[in-house]
């Protein structure tokens, strides 16, 4: 399936790692053994960042075994997407990249024309990948909620994905990325003498025997409750997702989500995201089309 007119090299770029594959984007498939994932020091310096995601998409082309035509990346926000330059400022991520062309570094770097670098948000990029590939491919209006480094979200209706940025909407006197997020349930079990730990992943494998770890479980649960009661009244969607790295651990705050929500008479089906990581990377290659008809 070496058809250049049905492959792209996609990418999603997170805030501690990035992952690249091949997309047989007939297929809608990520190809097996292209796929790379690397790890990413978000502090570190502006060249030290981008040989490593460099690396990483070098690895799988390299593993496909050809030269790709178009390159398609999922990213996080702030970032100008058309332009392909870094927004990133005050995110405790990618600092060093702000206000970089990154689109004309992987061009030069990667040896393709400018205008076959195509840059997506990452929370439309996850949906659009979920709803090509998994639960909401049958389903008209969908809610897409990413749970990272940061708090994404974005609505697929009528065949189009649009970034809500909702991660950004005022909530507890700061904005819902504040709380929502990795940076938000560390630093409340910081609150609670819990000491200091890197991410997430570290929390959860604590929560059997460290009870400072299960509240902070139990209030991104609450947090995240909050965040929907406010939001799924306005935007009414059919179905939600829930995607990102927290929500790997999803067995321990989403009952109670939806207990929450079920006692507000609020019954929209939740469901985590079954493509995974790999969403965002189809979701961001679906994108190929808008660079072929700019050609």
């Amino acid at each position: 399936m070496k058809n250049i007119e049905e492959t792209v090299l996609g990418a999603d770029v997170g805030g501690s790692h990035i992952t690249a594959a091949i997309v047989d984007t007939v297929g809608r498939s990520v190809v097996p053994h292209s796929l790379v994932r690397r790890r990413i020091d978000a502090h570190a310096s502006a060249s030290v960042i981008m040989d490593a995601w460099v690396a990483a998409l070098n690895a799988a082309e390299e593993a496909w075994g050809s030269k790709c035509t178009y390159l398609a990346v999922s990213m996080p926000g702030p970032f100008d997407y058309e332009r392909g330059i870094s927004l990133i400022k005050g995110m405790n991520k990618y600092e060093a990249l702000y206000g970089i062309d990154i689109r004309q570094v992987f061009a030069e770097r990667m040896k393709l024309p400018v205008n076959c670098v195509r840059f997506v948000n990452d929370a439309e990029a996850f949906l659009r990948g979920e709803v090509l590939a998994g639960p909401g491919s049958d389903v008209n209006r969908v809610f897409g909620v990413t749970l990272g480094t940061g708090l994404g979200s974005a609505l697929f209706e009528e065949g189009r994905v649009k970034d809500l940025n909702l991660g950004s909407s005022p909530f507890l006197g700061g904005i819902a990325e504040d709380y929502i997020s990795t940076r938000g349930i560390l630093a409340f079990y910081r609150s609670l003498g819990g000491g200091e730990i890197q991410d997430v992943k570290t929390l959860v494998e604590r929560v059997d025997e460290d009870s400072k770890a299960q509240k902070a479980i139990n209030q991104l649960a609450l947090w995240l409750a909050d965040f929907l009661l406010i939001h799924l009244p306005v935007l009414r969607p059919d179905l939600v997702i829930i995607g990102g790295n927290i929500s790997k651990a999803y067995h321990l705050f989403l009952p109670k989500v939806s207990r929450i929500l079920h006692e507000r008479n609020i019954s929209t089906p939740i469901k985590v995201a079954e493509v995974g990581e790999q969403a965002a990377i189809l979701g961001a290659a679906s994108f190929v089309n808008y660079i072929k008809n700019a050609l």
